[in-house]
């Protein structure tokens, strides 16, 4: 990121509430009579939320967490995170932290919305797979196997959020009762347990920011696949029919600024596509293994994991699916794509889409996008710039220098700058006239 962004991004994240009055709020959940607060510590900083571990003086340690101005819309987002966890824990009996107090209304004594729950025990997985064996691993996916058999154990005649119906009913959106639009619902889960719960609409940050947040856009809750791909790119037009205005993009031309209209042709054609995940993130095959012991072992992981799900009766696409990011990758990639500078992302896609259309759908007669000459000499010139850049980036991520995207903890900001700045030097130094140095300081990311 630049300087200017930099700043940007942290006044996205600056969040301005009452201290005091949080503690007060903390303490009052405590039972016991006298007990205060004697430790606060904020935990590691995140994207969308501020977060801090409070500990009384009777031992009870819990975390208190505020979203971030950039977490997604006020109210829809608090709310729903607050009902949708407690669906997973008290409808279908998955474990996770209990929630003891909430608010979705910013005006309080505290200042901002929050969230108080109780401190999970244990260690992060993140920080412990590494370091663990095979067969402890297996048994970590088969606690993940139970879990997603309980998260499909049942499903919702609509795509959306799940909120408590008593907050919804009150907001002028879409929304139904959980206990009044058929889901399918297994034993453990009876119709009286939804009663309270609804499905409302997405609280998606990509559909709130930027000014959409005053637009009459489709945000849910749609009844099938086709319905959500077909909002998500109309959403995307109309915003950018009003917001989006001719900017700079370096890495297709130095004299040229890169339209609306090209970005709008690239959001008209869509199709239905399947966006189920296949597998947990944290088995995916590396990239680039470090030893072949390493590829060996994530392939055993990935191939036991296929087996209990298919024991377990779960449905899964084969991860050496050929076709599977070609599927997931258009959609995905829309909403917001303009701010985020990464029009030549969505556009990999559709190629990769037209490539493949044949097998992607078999019973279409034609692909319904389509690509000049033009543009594709384009592109690929384009593509040969990113590719260079994102290989100086992988080494600089590899060696602990700098992580890709740029985001580091704040204690690390001067030395990631730094680093930064020496290795954009360097890249500039590759280029072999005025004008390519030129072309290679201003696509520099960070």
């Amino acid at each position: 990121m630049s300087r200017n962004d930099d700043a940007k991004q942290l006044e996205e994240r600056y969040r301005q509430f009452d201290v005091r009055n949080l503690i007060a709020v903390v303490t009052g959940l405590i039972d016991n009579v006298g007990v205060v607060c004697t430790k606060l510590r904020k935990c590691v900083e995140g994207q969308y939320n501020k977060a801090y571990i409070l500990t009384m003086s009777n031992g009870d340690e819990l975390i208190a967490r505020l979203p971030n101005p950039n977490a997604g819309p006020e109210f829809y987002t608090t709310a729903s995170e607050v009902a949708t966890r407690n669906f997973v824990r008290d409808v279908l009996g998955i474990p996770v932290p209990k929630i003891r107090a909430w608010l979705t209304d910013a005006s309080n004594p505290v200042g901002a919305e929050y969230i108080i729950e109780e401190k999970a025990a244990g260690q992060p997985l993140g920080g412990l797979w590494a370091q663990m064996s095979n067969s402890s691993r297996f048994a970590i996916i088969d606690q993940l196997i139970d879990v997603e058999k309980k998260l499909s154990s049942i499903s919702f005649a609509r795509h959306g959020c799940i909120y408590y119906a008593r907050d919804i009913e009150s907001r002028n959106r879409s929304w139904e009762r959980l206990d009044s639009n058929s889901p399918s619902i297994s034993n453990m889960c009876r119709t009286r347990e939804l009663s309270g719960f609804a499905i409302g609409p997405s609280n998606n940050r990509q559909l709130w920011q930027n000014g959409r947040g005053t637009m009459h856009l489709d945000r849910g809750p749609w009844s099938n696949l086709v319905d959500y791909a077909t909002a998500i790119g109309t959403n995307e037009l109309q915003w950018a029919e009003s917001y989006a205005e001719p900017r700079m993009n370096f890495h297709r031309s130095m004299e040229k600024p890169e339209t609306r209209e090209e970005y709008i042709s690239l959001l008209q054609p869509l199709y239905p596509l399947s966006l189920q995940r296949p597998h947990p993130q944290m088995i995916d095959l590396s990239p680039n293994p470090r030893t072949d012991d390493q590829s060996d072992q994530e392939k055993e992981l990935l191939s036991y994991y296929y087996q209990a799900a298919h024991a377990a009766g779960l449905s899964r696409t084969p991860f050496h699916d050929p076709y599977l990011s070609v599927r997931l990758n258009p959609i995905a990639l829309i909403s917001g794509c303009w701010e985020r500078e990464d029009t030549f992302s969505l556009r990999q896609s559709l190629i990769s889409v037209v490539a493949h259309w044949e097998h992607l759908c078999p019973d279409h007669a034609s692909c319904p996008i389509d690509f000049t000459a033009r543009e594709l000499e384009d592109h690929e010139r384009e593509s040969e710039l990113i590719s260079g850049i994102s290989g100086i980036l992988s080494q600089l991520d590899e060696q602990g220098l700098i992580p890709l995207g740029g985001m580091v903890p704040a204690e690390e900001h001067d030395h990631a700058r730094m680093v930064s700045d020496y290795f954009k030097q360097e890249f500039v130094g590759l280029a072999e006239n005025e004008q390519k140095r030129e072309l290679h300081a201003k696509v520099w990311p960070y």
